[in-house]
C-alpha cells in the first residue's frame, strides 16, 4: 500500500540473497489508475557506496569545536535495462533477468595486509565509516510528469 493508496509500480524478486555470477528474476507490475503514455519501462541493478563521515571522536580533543557529520553517495555500478519501450502503461506484469557479474565484488578496491589494516586504522580514528547498498530500480519514464519507481535493497555476498 503506498501513500495514498495502493502501489503504482511493485518490484517483486524471487530472492533477496545473492553472488557473483547469479541471476536477478523478477517481475515489474504497473497497477495504474489509468492508460498513461511513458517512454520507457528499465529495471537497473545499482551498487551505491555510503561514506558517513562524523568528527566526534576528534571534537572530543580539539576544545571549543562541536561534532558534526556527513554522509555522501558514490555509484560504484550501474547496469540498466529496458524491459519496454515508448507506450500506453497500465495495468501489466513484465519479468526481467539481470546476470550479476561474477567478478563485481573485485572491483572494489581494497587494500591487503598491514597496509590494509593501518588504511582502516586511520579511517576508524578519523570517524568514517563506509558499506556499500546493492539495489534493483524499477523505473518508469513518464514525460512532463513525476516518474514512478520502486527501488528493493538486496545482498550481495562471496558465499
Amino acid at each position: 500500500m503506498g501513500l495514498f493508496g495502493p502501489d503504482k509500480i511493485t518490484l517483486n524478486l524471487e530472492k533477496y540473497n545473492y553472488t557473483p555470477g547469479e541471476m536477478i528474476k523478477g517481475t515489474v507490475k504497473l497497477n495504474l489508475k489509468k492508460p498513461t503514455f511513458a517512454r520507457k519501462l528499465e529495471v537497473a541493478f545499482i551498487g551505491r557506496r555510503i561514506d558517513h563521515r562524523s568528527s566526534a571522536s576528534v571534537a572530543g580533543l580539539v576544545s571549543g569545536s562541536k561534532p558534526h557529520s556527513s554522509t555522501s553517495y558514490t555509484t560504484i555500478y550501474e547496469f540498466k535495462m529496458p524491459v519496454a519501450g515508448e507506450k500506453e502503461y497500465q495495468k501489466e506484469e513484465y519479468p526481467f533477468e539481470i546476470k550479476i557479474p561474477s567478478d563485481i565484488l573485485q572491483n572494489n578496491p581494497t587494500l591487503e595486509g598491514k597496509l590494509g589494516q593501518a588504511a582502516t586504522a586511520i579511517k576508524m580514528l578519523a570517524g568514517v565509516s563506509s558499506r556499500i547498498d546493492w539495489i534493483v530500480k524499477a523505473h518508469l519514464d513518464v514525460p512532463k510528469k513525476l516518474d514512478i519507481k520502486k527501488t528493493q535493497k538486496i545482498i550481495l555476498s562471496e558465499s
